[in-house]
């Protein structure tokens, strides 16, 4: 198969989950997981029409970027991110999927006043209940929405969220409720920095019961790379 081919696959898989939706073509933004290729595998994605990849490594996606500057590529950073790398993804990222802890917000907030920008984030919601996994408590999140919304230097447009690896479509699908129903909830809460614009879920194995639950960014990398 080529990335062609993946490209195609992928889109008509995506289009039919809108439709069987009921949602319009333009509600689900794709989000190319790249964190696996080379640059020349995204040059050849975005000669195809793909303009938003995702890595999860701070130092690759600074690089990444680097190669690639003369491409207008929206690039997203999707993985943990340590204190201390901050600076390696605040300056390129379009946006940030990971926020985890209020220490990350804190940090975002000093990043925007030393350049004067403001770096557009999500907010990771813990909805898999896995030990390995980060993010804010189902409990706590409409608290941290309401104890930042308001503040002049953050620019947080949604929540994110993963379900379990290998678990069943019920189960997923209770994940992706779960965290469609918070992302409803929220938008009672927009402020000055919050809006309830994105909601970051699905994967390649589950992104059709993720749009199904109303995602509008679904983050696909084996689908679209796979050989």
């Amino acid at each position: 198969m080529s990335l062609s081919d993946n490209f195609d696959i992928v889109k008509n898989q995506i289009l039919k989950s809108i439709a069987d939706s009921g949602r319009t073509p333009d509600s689900v933004k794709l989000l190319a997981v790249s964190k696996t290729v080379g640059c020349d595998k995204i040059k050849e994605m975005f000669d195809l029409g793909q303009k938003d990849f995702g890595e999860n490594r701070p130092q690759v996606l600074r690089d990444k970027a680097k190669e690639l500057e003369n491409l207008p590529i929206n690039w997203h950073f999707i993985g943990h991110l340590q204190n201390n790398k901050i600076k390696y993804v605040y300056p390129v990222a379009t946006l940030v999927h990971s926020i985890d802890r209020r220490e990350l917000l804190d940090e975002f907030i000093e990043w925007a006043k030393k350049t004067e920008r403001k770096c557009p984030v999500l907010l990771e919601v813990h909805i898999s209940r896995e030990e390995a996994k980060q993010g804010f408590d189902v409990d706590e999140v409409l608290d941290i929405i309401k104890d930042y919304r308001d503040n002049e230097f953050l620019d947080i447009r949604g929540l994110m969220g993963m379900a379990p690896l290998d678990a069943d479509e019920n189960k997923v699908r209770a994940c992706f409720k779960e965290l469609s129903s918070l992302f409803q909830k929220s938008k009672s809460l927009e402020g000055k920095a919050y809006k309830a614009e994105e909601l970051s879920m699905g994967m390649s194995g589950d992104f059709p019961i993720a749009i199904e639950e109303g995602a509008t960014i679904i983050r696909i990398g084996t689908a679209l790379f796979k050989e």
